[in-house]
């Protein structure tokens, strides 16, 4: 399965796999998904990527540059796919409604045509 995932999406869905909770063979699943998807040296570069400190009680916050990089297409095996889109559509604590449409809008509806296409490919099959 094929996901297209630009840099905002990419660092959004590292954070949330960093924030799973689950048994040892599933943080290892999520430590070879980060590592597939994480910025580049050069990358973060390109758009400024820092990870401020915690300070006064608030956690580290990452901050970026919205350059209008282009986005990058992804191979996954079923598996892992669906892994990621069950972390995204499961997110517990939620999205902000406007500030992660930017990145959650586009990647929702890969999800949906990608659902789309498989259930058009299961019913030409019966």
């Amino acid at each position: 399965m094929r996901l297209r995932l630009d840099f905002t999406q990419r660092i959004n869905i590292h954070a949330l796999m960093g924030q799973q909770r689950c048994n040892v063979d599933d943080i290892r699943a999520y430590w070879r998904l980060q590592d597939q998807i994480q910025l580049t040296k050069e990358e973060e570069k390109a758009i400024n990527y820092q990870v401020i400190p915690a300070q006064n009680g608030m956690p580290q916050q990452a901050t970026w540059n919205l350059n209008g990089h282009a986005s990058s297409e992804y191979t996954f095996s079923a598996e892992d796919y669906d892994r990621i889109r069950k972390v995204v559509k499961e997110w517990q604590p939620g999205f902000l409604a406007t500030g992660d449409r930017l990145w959650l809008e586009p990647l929702l509806a890969q999800f949906d045509g990608n659902e789309e296409k498989e259930k058009k490919k299961a019913s030409a099959a019966n």
